[in-house]
């Protein structure tokens, strides 16, 4: 016996599933995606995006991204806008048939975020299998949460270990005595494309920056705590439980890092 699916009172063989839109990502989760920014013309950080996809691409699906980059690249420059700030995510997934499909979805940009407040999430994150440069489109426990508590408009978790790992859409920096320190690449740490520019960006600028193990206390001791997002940016926050952060440091180096970023090759 074949698979066949019921919908809208019919019994469909697989030979009719192509008008569905059914896919892996929707049955198992399999939905490798970026998302970037275009600023005034420009794809941000557009290769480094690339690259994710690819290595996305051939861990789940066996396939390269040189087989759809130009596709791809067709749509980025169909949906093109020469002035404004606009979000892009490039998703990717395999249809219940075999075969390779993604989608582009476009919104303009509107920063609507007010101070952010970040709080320790209840969610405590274990090992997993996981690849750091894979997203796949599944948000259900950061969303769930978000609509369950009102105290704060991000939050952070840590593991078993209470290693710091990272936010809910974001990489996390700190800033003590001078020095930047962000989370080791450990199993639950997104190899975000903002967190490898902004790392390129301190070194170049000779600010001494450390990849290391840190807990719950070195955000405490820290004077200023940033965000990083592809699309966002790099945000300074306002007041982790109960402790408010400077944002001296980062609002002399934001618009330098800005140009960075817009000139990255």
């Amino acid at each position: 016996m074949k698979a066949c699916i019921y919908h809208q009172n019919q019994i469909c063989e697989p030979h009719l599933w192509s008008g569905f839109s059914l896919n892996r990502g929707l049955f198992f989760g399999e939905s490798p995606f970026t998302s970037l920014k275009l600023v005034d013309g420009s794809y941000q950080g557009v290769d480094l995006h690339f690259r994710r996809l690819d290595k996305s691409l051939e861990f789940l699906f066996g396939v390269n991204l040189s087989d759809y980059r130009e596709e791809v690249e067709e749509g980025l420059n169909k949906l093109h806008e020469n002035s404004g700030e606009y979000y892009f995510r490039i998703t990717f997934t395999k249809t219940l048939n075999g075969e390779i499909d993604f989608f582009i979805y476009k919104m303009p940009y509107v920063n609507q975020e007010d101070e952010l407040v970040l709080e320790k999430s209840n969610v405590i994150r274990g090992k997993t299998n996981l690849p750091n440069f894979l997203k796949v489109g599944n948000f259900l426990e950061y969303t769930l949460e978000l609509k369950e508590r009102t105290d704060f408009n991000e939050f952070v978790y840590y593991n078993f270990e209470n290693h710091l790992l990272e936010c809910g859409t974001s990489n996390i920096f700190l800033l003590k005595d001078g020095v930047v320190y962000t989370p080791a690449l450990i199993p639950g740490i997104l190899d975000g494309v903002t967190r490898s520019l902004l790392l390129q960006f301190l070194r170049e600028e000779n600010i001494p920056v450390k990849e290391t193990t840190l807990l719950e206390s070195d955000v405490l001791d820290s004077s200023e705590v940033w965000l990083t997002n592809s699309v966002k940016g790099v945000r300074s926050i306002k007041k982790y439980s109960g402790k408010e952060y400077l944002n001296e440091t980062w609002a002399k180096l934001q618009e330098k890092f800005k140009n960075f970023v817009s000139e990255y090759e």
